[in-house]
């Protein structure tokens, strides 16, 4: 880890490094051991630290986080400085919008606490950009997982190869003038989002092969977080064009027709045309039996193996395992696609307060800079 009192002067880059917390400032400061370990660092790191919907300056003072860092050794490091902004409330990405409209560097990166960063992805990342017609390089995630549950919801929602994220990503100034900014009214989805507009402009972003940061927000969790999570996720950006509810809703419904179709079709046929060669023996039960077949192959087997889980893992023992974890989740997603907010059906403030949806909550602004 590179300090204060190294005798070797850590090479600095051309990068604003941007990272909006809500989370405890031992999990930050982890972070930025990190960060602060790379092979390259970054030319300044804002902290955007948002409190909840009611918190004021006095609940949540930058000042004390900023003496926790400099007791760690953290609140500088040679001519990196560390820039702190509190804001009442925002959503990540608004919190993102804030760092970013501070920025002094010609080369944005975002990282999220509980996203560790490989010792050189920044390194990695300037170089790819040293040619002028790549536009970013996408972060690139892996999940650590030491418990039973947290390898379940890994191999069955993400995989074992990288996952393309906005966390670990580095990109030029410009790429914000293209697409415009993160949506700042969402809790939830703004990155994928953000990434689909960057795909819908052509940006050129590379993905690297290996994986340049891990999460390490799955273990220790239950079963119950993860329910609450996707719903919330899927719950608040489905109205997103990366959530499309629409061709979620048209798959459900092409079943159904096709079920009502099967049921009368025998029916129909025999009845108009007796020993006709287009009556199908169990039609109906053969369709309705395909379709959960079909989800359990494509859900259980063909898009784990796809996603880099090796085939010993998913059988004998955590086949069935993992497919009801997947099966809850998918219900639980299929729900918060299709079901109203509250307040969508006209049940008033009180009602969409209950499901964590404030209609009135205060949109933020930046309070102070240490």
């Amino acid at each position: 880890m590179t300090l204060l009192n190294s005798p070797e002067r850590p090479r600095i880059s051309d990068v604003s490094l941007v990272i909006p917390c809500n989370h405890s400032r031992e999990e930050l400061i982890v972070l930025l051991r990190a960060v602060f370990s790379g092979t390259l660092l970054p030319k300044e790191v804002l902290i955007i630290r948002s409190g909840s919907r009611t918190s004021t300056q006095k609940d949540a003072p930058s000042t004390p986080l900023l003496d926790a860092l400099t007791a760690d050794g953290l609140s500088k490091v040679d001519h990196l400085g560390i820039q702190i902004y509190d804001v009442n409330f925002a959503f990540p990405g608004e919190a993102r919008n804030i760092g970013v409209n501070h920025a002094r560097g010609g080369l944005i990166a975002f990282l999220d606490v509980k996203t560790i960063p490989e010792q050189n992805w920044l390194e990695r990342a300037c170089e790819n950009l040293k040619d002028s017609s790549i536009d970013g390089v996408w972060g690139s995630r892996s999940y650590d997982c030491n418990t039973v549950l947290a390898g379940l919801i890994r191999d069955a929602i993400h995989g074992r190869r990288p996952v393309r994220s906005v966390a670990g990503s580095v990109f030029r100034r410009r790429v914000y003038s293209v697409t415009g900014q993160m949506i700042s009214w969402t809790p939830a989805g703004e990155d994928g989002d953000w990434m689909h507009r960057i795909e819908a402009h052509k940006l050129l972003f590379l993905m690297p092969k290996k994986s340049n940061h891990s999460y390490q927000g799955l273990d220790n969790k239950s079963l119950l977080f993860f329910i609450k999570k996707w719903w919330r996720y899927y719950h608040y950006s489905r109205h997103l064009p990366v959530n499309n509810r629409d061709r979620w809703l048209s798959f459900g419904l092409i079943y159904i027709a096709l079920l009502f179709l099967a049921f009368n079709w025998n029916y129909k046929i025999s009845a108009a045309i007796l020993g006709s060669p287009l009556v199908v023996p169990h039609i109906t039960t053969g369709l309705a039996i395909a379709g959960p077949i079909a989800y359990v192959l494509v859900r259980a087997i063909y898009l784990p193996l796809r996603r880099g889980v090796p085939f010993l893992s998913l059988f004998p023992a955590r086949f069935c395992l993992m497919l009801l974890v997947a099966s809850i989740l998918d219900f639980v997603k299929t729900l918060a696609l299709l079901l109203p907010l509250p307040h969508e059906y006209g049940l008033g403030k009180k009602a969409s307060k209950l499901v964590g949806f404030d209609t009135d909550a205060q949109q933020p602004t930046a309070s102070s800079r240490k």
